[in-house]
């Protein structure tokens, strides 16, 4: 993992870094790569990928909204915050997708519950699955996959750009509700949360970003528990 910070003060870079660094060393995990830049265009012109990146708003040349919308066209699962002791700028920033949005001086406290958000929101976005056809197999990340359906003894995985006739059973794609983003709200559908974009107590309605509109039955047993699972979704999300 490749962790960016980019301000024109030296003393937030060197805060923000220690305090990512003991967020790492208190949860056991392996501190990621870091690199640190003094301004947006220094950062776009020497990295090409990163995971998450930190970005103060006001600096010399293109602001941080402007380089995190850089960032996100090179890698869409990368999470974005924003610093900024400016809170006007609010509305812009959530214009770019970013992940969260963190005022100075930073509160540490609050840095590392949006931080461990970030890894298990990460983590879900880029688990890899596994498609198996009669023409072979493809590997497809979760949140390219929009929904499995079953219909006529035949398993459709629907990914946001092609379906995939999948020779797995749908016993098979149950297990995907582990991952976090996907609930099986019928026997035969397995949805991806992040395309829902309307459900009653019947049905769930999920669009591709390519606009395809997709329906899954929700069957009445689970509608709770699918509003729950949806609701904790969404404010992981936010």
């Amino acid at each position: 993992m490749r962790i960016v910070l980019c301000d024109d003060d030296p003393a937030v870079r060197e805060e923000l870094e220690l305090a990512l660094r003991a967020f790492f060393a208190e949860n056991g995990l392996a501190q990621p790569e870091y690199a640190a830049y003094a301004s947006g265009d220094e950062l776009l012109a020497r990295e090409e990928f990163a995971d998450i990146a930190f970005l103060d708003v006001e600096m010399p040349g293109i602001s941080g909204i402007q380089a995190g919308a850089a960032l996100q066209r090179r890698n869409r699962h990368i999470k974005v915050f924003i610093l900024t002791s400016f809170p006007d700028y609010l509305d812009e920033a959530m214009k770019v997708r970013v992940f969260r949005y963190l005022s100075k001086p930073l509160d540490r406290e609050r840095l590392f519950r949006n931080m461990k958000d970030a890894l298990d929101q990460y983590s879900v976005d880029t688990h890899p699955v596994l498609i198996e056809t009669k023409e072979g197999t493809a590997t497809r990340l979760s949140d390219e996959i929009v929904l499995i359906e079953s219909a006529n003894r035949t398993v459709t995985v629907h990914a946001v750009d092609r379906d995939y006739r999948s020779v797995q059973p749908m016993r098979f794609w149950y297990a995907l509700e582990k991952i976090g983003c996907f609930f099986c709200p019928h026997q035969s559908f397995v949805v991806n949360l992040k395309y829902v974009v309307a459900y009653d107590r019947s049905s769930v309605t999920l669009r591709a970003p390519s606009g395809r509109v997709f329906t899954a039955f929700l069957t009445r047993r689970k509608v709770q528990a699918f509003k729950n699972a949806y609701m904790l979704f969404m404010e992981a999300s936010l």
